[in-house]
């Protein structure tokens, strides 16, 4: 995690701060409501990779496969090791 970056761009960038969900939820400067609008802006992004990935728009099928790929379920056991569904948006 980058030093001096503040809670709210922390929740909204996730994966610009953490490199891995499990990260999000070990962060003892968020808030339990932090961390669930944390995983799901992550998982929100990794949805849409995914897409994106199944209409051909990945550099995958070239054989490049990046450390990010596949943190779908990562972000889901980090959700519900904090007693969130996924695609659940959280509560404010």
């Amino acid at each position: 995690m980058e030093n001096g970056s503040n809670a709210k761009e922390r929740v909204e960038n996730p994966k610009a701060h953490f490199a891995e969900p499990k990260d999000v939820i070990q962060d003892d400067t968020l808030s339990l409501s932090e961390k669930k609008n944390a995983l799901y802006a992550w998982e929100q992004d990794e949805r849409q990779l995914l897409t994106a990935s199944n209409e051909g728009m990945s550099g995958s099928d070239e054989g490049f496969r990046s450390e990010n790929d596949n943190r779908l379920g990562d972000v889901i056991l980090a959700e519900e090791t904090i007693g969130e569904k996924p695609t659940d948006k959280p509560s404010q």
